[in-house]
């Protein structure tokens, strides 16, 4: 009988040895033991691993607590989450509890800290900027076998897309309902290689919506993880700690020459150009200086105010110029020591896709802007035909 109970235990331990074993190999396969969330052990980790094109099903899944689009209990298709990067002697990312909880987060704290310093460091403060991030549960219609997988990936790379052909649709395209169990729509990916400095990945540039070839039970639901859940969220003690390496606040100053010392340094999960500043949306605030492109053209200016609730923003360009309702997507934070073109005129700017609100425009074909909507042979490739629609 001892015999018989020694080779379960055996067997048991082997069996236990096997699945550290995978675990830890599943590890090293992605780089870094994630820390702004945490994977459950029976799913696996959808990714986008070369720039061919990807058939995917987005499943909705059962909301938890903490969701900024839904409530507990509603169904939903996504978790916005932001996590500030390259934090501790480890450089790894942690969720920021301000941007995603709306609690106290030590890290902002200290980059308001930093940025009310004239003699701070501006590179550090953009790298403590919390980036925006999303997680999805998806099925990859070429992986199906491996069924639910979670996605999680920057905003840039994805959910903007997303978004903006959702704003876009037609009244008959129905886009917003493409994570619908019944009538649901399969997003064929158009995917390139990018790059930001030293960093390559993987960038979703077109959204195909295309009628899925079957509907999906309400039992799938049950396959889906819920997103909220699995959001690794530090409370304000212990990730002050980690951010410092020490509860001593007196050594503050340390942890900026140590920021300093690290800067440039990136962490392994470091894949995506949310360092990009185009991509800061969340920091404009009135005064900072911008770019507007319009038409191809770099125009420098500020910000004369900023809605955060529209993402727009209002311009005064150096030539004295000013736009109103400048979405984020269009601003980007003017390069350092780089000589503004202040001779360009109003007029010049005006004619080269200022946001029309009755009509301010000049049509490239020489018609009646505004007027001329399709009336000219040189419409259907006018590269400003919406623009002029929009002022008829």
């Amino acid at each position: 009988m001892g015999s018989k109970n020694k080779k379960k235990k055996e067997k048991r331990n082997k069996r236990n040895t096997a699945e550290l074993a995978k675990r830890r190999a599943e590890k090293h396969k992605v780089g870094f033991e994630n820390t702004a969330f945490e994977m459950p052990d029976d799913k696996k980790q959808f990714s986008l691993k070369s720039d061919k094109a990807v058939r995917l099903d987005i499943i909705p899944y059962e909301v938890g607590e903490g969701n900024p689009w839904a409530d507990k209990g509603q169904v939903y298709y996504e978790r916005t989450f932001w996590v500030h990067r390259s934090v501790g002697v480890d450089q790894t990312s942690y969720v920021c509890l301000a941007k995603t909880c709306g609690d106290p987060c030590p890290i902002c704290e200290h980059r308001l800290k930093l940025k009310k310093d004239p003699d701070s460091d501006d590179d550090l403060i953009k790298d403590l900027l919390p980036k925006q991030r999303q997680l999805f549960n998806v099925i990859n219609i070429k992986e199906k076998n491996k069924g639910v997988q979670i996605w999680e990936l920057s905003f840039h790379l994805f959910g903007k897309r997303l978004d903006k052909d959702i704003q876009n649709e037609d009244e008959d395209d129905n886009y917003s309902n493409f994570s619908d169990l019944e009538g649901g729509l399969t997003l064929k990916c158009g995917v390139d290689e990018k790059s930001f400095g030293s960093n390559h990945f993987y960038e979703v540039t077109s959204i195909n919506f295309k009628p899925r070839e079957e509907d999906y039970d309400d039992d799938i639901l049950e396959q889906t993880t819920c997103l909220d859940d699995i959001l690794i969220i530090k409370d304000y003690d212990e990730l002050k700690e980690i951010f410092l390496q020490t509860t001593d606040d007196d050594d503050d100053d340390k942890k900026d020459k140590s920021s300093k010392k690290d800067k440039g340094k990136k962490s392994k999960d470091d894949d995506d150009p949310d360092d990009d500043p185009r991509n800061q949306h969340d920091d404009w605030e009135k005064g900072s200086r911008v770019i507007v492109e319009v038409d191809g053209e770099d125009f420098p200016g500020k910000l004369t105010s900023v809605d955060d609730d529209d993402k727009t923003a209002s311009v005064k360009f150096d030539d004295g110029d000013t736009m109103d309702d400048v979405a984020f997507d269009d601003l980007k934070a003017e390069p350092e020591k780089k000589s503004s073109k202040k001779d360009k005129g109003k007029k010049d700017k005006k004619d080269k896709g200022k946001k029309d609100k009755g009509g301010s425009g000049k049509c490239p074909a020489g018609g009646t802007w505004g007027k001329d909507t399709d009336q000219l042979k040189e419409c259907p490739d006018c590269p400003r035909w919406d623009k002029c629609d929009d002022a008829d």
